[in-house]
């Protein structure tokens, strides 16, 4: 099962569904095992290019990576100084790809993963960014609470329309930034046209 999270992927609206809904109040009957007929990958068919920006909390923190289950709060976000703009793709860098190296795999359904904690989803609806992304899977894992197990996931997609990106790999682009005191960019990425697909594996481009 871990493979299943090492591969960059863009969950669609169709991705999760929360108490017997998708997002814009569709129903999960319009997913089936022939795909999805709603919010499905192909709404992006005219693939993304716009603003990206990093935050990167280990920076922020002092340290190389974080831990995995460790929860990053809303103010972390802010505490990184970097100015946002609506319907910007917001990245956020946990140094999971430096702690691999340096220690070795782990299995992240059992140890888990760095993240955002629930209350970053009141930040998301207040900044109201187009994308989400993190080298793990935004929110924190295990969550602390077993009726939200993913709040990032359940409220980012379900509730506010925000398409997630998970698995990046931001190591490499956050040296890139902190060497030119920089934390903005072009970013480009271009899901598969997958029929009624729930998300699609993917390979953005950030452009210095």
């Amino acid at each position: 099962m871990e493979q299943l999270q090492c591969a960059t992927q863009w969950d669609s609206l169709a991705h999760i569904v929360f108490e017997n809904r998708m997002y814009n109040d569709r129903s999960p009957r319009l997913v089936t095992s022939a795909g999805a007929e709603k919010n499905s990958i192909t709404v992006l068919k005219d693939k993304i290019v716009t603003r990206g920006v990093l935050l990167d909390i280990p920076r922020l923190r002092g340290v190389d990576w974080l831990e995995p289950g460790d929860a990053i709060a809303s103010d972390e976000l802010d505490a990184t100084g970097v100015t946002l703009e609506q319907g910007d793709i917001v990245l956020v860098h946990t140094g999971r790809d430096r702690r691999r190296d340096a220690l070795g795999p782990w299995n992240t359904y059992v140890d888990g993963l760095a993240g955002l904690d629930a209350g970053c989803a009141r930040w998301l609806y207040d900044n109201d960014p187009a994308v989400l992304g993190a080298d793990g899977v935004s929110d924190v894992m295990p969550g602390s609470d077993p009726d939200w197990p993913i709040p990032i996931h359940m409220c980012a997609l379900v509730g506010m329309g925000i398409h997630l990106l998970d698995n990046l790999r931001l190591d490499l682009l956050a040296d890139a930034c902190a060497e030119r005191g920089r934390w903005e960019f072009l970013f480009v990425v271009a899901p598969l046209q997958i029929g009624g697909g729930t998300g699609s594996p993917v390979n953005p481009i950030a452009i210095l």
